[in-house]
Parts: structure tokens; C-alpha cells; sequence
């Protein structure tokens, strides 16, 4: 039950951020668009694809339904920025500042997010599928329900991440640090954990058929449930491993992903 409302407070806490269906400001985009700098700029739903925003200054800025396809934001200042629902796929935001921003429902499909900063931001139900976070800082962020399928998280820093029924399916997470990460129901099939840190992480209920795993560090990591291959092992006092066939694994179904506006194009 303590899970459980934690998973719900989580997904819901930052809702406040959302204002669809609202204009942005024409003057606040003129700013944005001379200066290179809105702090604040009411942006909503605002048509920036592809614009060369490199190092802009949108601290604070609501984002929300933008359009930033293929947009150029690296290391853009977008701390505490609203990006819900924002549609930034292959969007450039290598060692971009994304600190307790808010990206629930976001596209970032085939974004370049190296480096960038995305600690304690709020992800829950992103598309991150084939995104490049190599290196990124994602500790205690918000990641639950994100699709992640084949995206690159080399490196990555995800440190008290909340990975709740996340999907990682063929992703790659060498050398990832995963500490006291909470993985319960989330996809890790084929995923490469090779020489990744787990210690302490929670991965009750949590598929890693497949995955590889050397060199992996799971000390202290609970496995109640969890898939490996196989077999299912639950562990309480000892270990107890059965096969697949004579227990049902948890199915992973996860929810349908972003679906970009009419007038986006493809990547």
C-alpha cells in the first residue's frame, strides 16, 4: 500500500503545471526568438521546431504543447521549465539544464539529451524511445511509465530514480548507476547492464530476461518476483527459484505512447 500512494503522488504532484488547450504570448515569442532569452515567457503551445535556441535562457518558462521538434537547445537554461505534452523529438539538448523540469507526457524521441541535467525532473509516461542520455544526471528523477525502448543511457546517472513500470527493452545502461533506484514492474528484455551499479535497488516484479548482466553490482537488491530469464526467483530469507512455466510472469503492458501533433513531421 506505501507503494502504491507513493507511485500515485508522484505521477500526479506536479498536474498543476498542465494548462493545455491555452495561447502563448506573440510578444514573449518575439523575445524568446531575438534575445535569446524568456525567463518566465508564457510559450504554450508555441510552433519553435527546429529553432536555433542553443544556450537560451528559459528558466521557469511554461513550454507546455510546444512544438520544438528538431529544436536546438543545447545547454539551454529550461530549470523548472513546463514542457508537459511538449513535442520535442529529435530535439538537440546535449548538457541542457533540465533540473526539476517538468516533462510528463513529453516526446523525446531520438533526442540528444548527453550530459544533460535532468535531476529530480518529473518524466512519468515520456517517450524516450532511442534518445541518447549518455552521461545525463537523472538522480531522483521521475521516470515511471516512460518508454525507453533502445535508448542509449551509458553512464547516466540515475541514482534514486523512480523507474516504475518503465520500458527498457534493448536499452543500454553500461556502466549506469542505478543505487537505490525503485525498478519494480519495469522492462529491462535484452537490456545491457553490463558493469551497471544496482546496490540497493528495488526490482521486485521487474523483467531482466536477457539482459546482460556483467559485471553488475546488485548488492542488497530486491528480486521478489523479479523475472531472470528462465526462471522466477523470490526471495525472502533464502532464494527460491521455479520455472517460468509453473508460475506466471507479470505481464508488462505498458500504456500507449506520445502521439505527436498533425503538424509535426517525421525524424
Amino acid at each position: 500500500m506505501k507503494f502504491k500512494i507513493q507511485a500515485l503522488i508522484l505521477l500526479l504532484s506536479p498536474l498543476w503545471f498542465a494548462a493545455a488547450g491555452q495561447a502563448f504570448d506573440p510578444e514573449d515569442v518575439q523575445q524568446l526568438l531575438t534575445t535569446n532569452e524568456c525567463p518566465g515567457c508564457d510559450l504554450r503551445g508555441a510552433d519553435l521546431g527546429g529553432a536555433q535556441l542553443a544556450g537560451a535562457n528559459l528558466f521557469e518558462a511554461d513550454l507546455g504543447e510546444a512544438f520544438l521538434r528538431q529544436a536546438d537547445l543545447r545547454s539551454a537554461n529550461l530549470q523548472r521549465a513546463n514542457l508537459y505534452n511538449a513535442d520535442l523529438g529529435g530535439a538537440s539538448m546535449a548538457a541542457a539544464n533540465l533540473f526539476n523540469a517538468n516533462l510528463h507526457n513529453a516526446n523525446l524521441q531520438r533526442a540528444d539529451l548527453r550530459e544533460a541535467d535532468l535531476g529530480q525532473a518529473f518524466l512519468a509516461r515520456a517517450d524516450l524511445r532511442r534518445a541518447d542520455l549518455s552521461d545525463a544526471n537523472l538522480f531522483q528523477a521521475n521516470l515511471s511509465q516512460t518508454f525507453m525502448e533502445e535508448s542509449e543511457l551509458i553512464g547516466a546517472n540515475l541514482q534514486s530514480a523512480f523507474l516504475f513500470q518503465s520500458n527498457l527493452e534493448r536499452a543500454d545502461l553500461t556502466g549506469a548507476n542505478l543505487i537505490a533506484a525503485d525498478l519494480r514492474g519495469a522492462n529491462f528484455y535484452e537490456a545491457d547492464l553490463t558493469g551497471a551499479n544496482l546496490i540497493a535497488a528495488a526490482l521486485a516484479d521487474t523483467n531482466i530476461d536477457r539482459a546482460q548482466l556483467s559485471n553488475t553490482n546488485l548488492a542488497g537488491v530486491l528480486f521478489q518476483g523479479t523475472t531472470l530469464g528462465p526462471f522466477i526467483c523470490i526471495i525472502e530469507r533464502g532464494v527460491n527459484c521455479v520455472l517460468e512455466t509453473d508460475v506466471a510472469a507479470p505481464a508488462f503492458v505498458p500504456e500507449e505512447p506520445f502521439t505527436p501533433r498533425e503538424d509535426s513531421v517525421g525524424n
